[in-house]
């Protein structure tokens, strides 16, 4: 093989090469999802506060104790991904600066 065939096959590699860790949807769209279900969790929890015999106090603080969980959850998930996941372009000899 000559020099210039190598050299395409190694750029192809490359292009052809997908990141080992994708994103399964877009980072907006994970957000969006993760506010909608907090608030409506929210309210579900507020709501069966309140009609369980609970006051209106109680069933909100009960609701946002809820809605904020999930969110907890998600962050500190997020943290742990980062201190154990390597991003694509260390393992390649590049560090992120």
């Amino acid at each position: 093989m000559t020099k210039n065939t190598v050299e395409k096959n190694d750029k192809k590699k490359e292009k052809d090469e997908k990141p080992l860790r994708q994103a399964w949807i877009p980072r907006s769209t994970g957000f969006t999802a993760i506010t909608v279900v907090s608030v409506a969790l929210a309210i579900w929890v507020a709501w069966q506060s309140v009609s369980g015999g609970g006051t209106l106090w109680n069933g909100i603080l009960w609701g946002v104790v809820m809605g904020a969980s999930i969110w907890l959850v998600f962050l500190g998930m997020n943290y742990f991904h980062s201190l154990f996941g390597k991003p694509d372009n260390y393992k390649k000899g590049k560090k992120n600066s």
